[in-house]
């Protein structure tokens, strides 16, 4: 449907008009990947989330507003500066809180899952329209990786490293606790190398299913993308998660596709998230960082799942450790940690011997 961040409340009403609403208590999940400003449009919008919260402050629901981003750090801190915290209005909670079950994947057995992502009765997704450097889009798949708290992420990267594998896990992931509602942000949305580092688009839309996979595959449409182009939908295709054909999926309201939406590259893609072979190590692409735009924060090194960044004058990589999740570029506030284009990696490669 047709949107602005000025009529969220309105957006939200049509969106309860077609779908069922919260019965009793409501986990609200937006995409809090870090502590990124507001109008960067990294993160689902404050007016989303509030509108959200007001409508189901008028069903006297409980509610829960939360994401587990990358680690644990200054959580409420960085929830503040993306507005989310007051956008929830005193809903806003720590949900880390994990518990070990079994799962069916070919990447892990036991996961460590929040429990209030496995235990609320109803679960509200909130993505944002992105797309993404290691999965090429981004959206209602993508943002229940935020189920597992923080630490937990971490090992997934390193056990699931290519394109294939990777959206194969998300997608186990996703199995576990698919959400009963998904309400994207896509008002504005990040083309290009995202998802933190991309660049803007005016869409103009709220999108909304009760099948989030099924919304991700109208959202790569939109991008002008076959959806079975995408590893990570057509693995939840073959699941049975939802359809991912567009004629095979009931969409009311206009369907559109962005023109000359710009979207990451399957070859830059999987250089990026390599193979495990020496092979695809040899080549991967890894992470630069621009010190004119560090502010030695060291979120990156903290965050790094293989610590493969170290303190030092500025953040330095070693090269033989990185896995290219590009986890330090996704969480970077300031955009210091970048993805360098295949010839300033290898230049680097070659003649700073992997220095930053």
């Amino acid at each position: 449907m047709d949107a602005d961040y000025d009529t969220m409340d309105e957006a939200v009403h049509t969106v309860f008009s077609h779908f069922d609403s919260p019965q009793q208590e409501v986990l609200i999940k937006p995409n809090l990947l870090g502590g990124f400003p507001t109008e960067q449009h990294v993160t689902t919008h404050p007016s989303l989330v509030k509108a959200l919260v007001v409508y189901c402050e008028g069903e006297n629901l409980d509610i829960i507003v939360g994401d587990n981003p990358a680690g644990r750090g200054n959580l409420m801190g960085k929830a503040k500066r993306t507005g989310l915290y007051q956008a929830s209005q005193g809903h806003f909670k720590d949900i880390s809180d994990g518990e070990k079950i079994s799962v069916e994947s070919d990447y892990f057995s036991e996961l460590v899952v929040s429990k209030k992502v496995l235990y609320t009765d109803y679960v509200l997704n909130v993505p944002k329209f992105k797309t993404h450097i290691q999965t090429i889009i981004t959206g209602a798949i993508k943002n229940m990786f935020g189920m597992l708290p923080g630490e937990e992420k971490s090992t997934i990267h390193c056990k699931a490293r290519s394109l294939k594998d990777f959206s194969r896990a998300l997608v186990d992931i996703y199995r576990v606790r698919p959400p009963d509602l998904t309400v994207m942000d896509a008002v504005i949305g990040m083309e290009g190398n995202g998802p933190s580092s991309g660049k803007l688009r005016q869409i103009g839309k709220v999108i909304a299913s009760d099948n989030g996979v099924e919304l991700d595959a109208v959202m790569a449409h939109m991008m002008g993308l076959d959806p079975h182009n995408i590893p990570m939908l057509e693995y939840a295709h073959e699941k049975g998660l939802g359809e991912i054909s567009i004629e095979d999926i009931d969409i009311r309201g206009e369907l559109i596709e962005v023109k000359g939406f710009k979207v990451p590259s399957k070859t830059l893609v999987r250089f990026v998230t390599p193979l495990s072979s020496g092979y695809y190590n040899f080549l991967a692409i890894r992470p630069r960082l621009n010190r004119k735009k560090c502010v030695q924060c060291w979120e990156c090194v903290e965050k790094c799942p293989v610590s493969a960044l170290h303190r030092n004058e500025y953040p330095h990589i070693e090269r033989n450790k990185c896995v290219s999740c590009f986890c330090c570029v996704e969480v970077c506030e300031h955009h210091a940690m970048e993805v360098p284009s295949r010839a300033r990696d290898l230049f680097d490669r070659f003649f700073l011997q992997g220095l930053t």
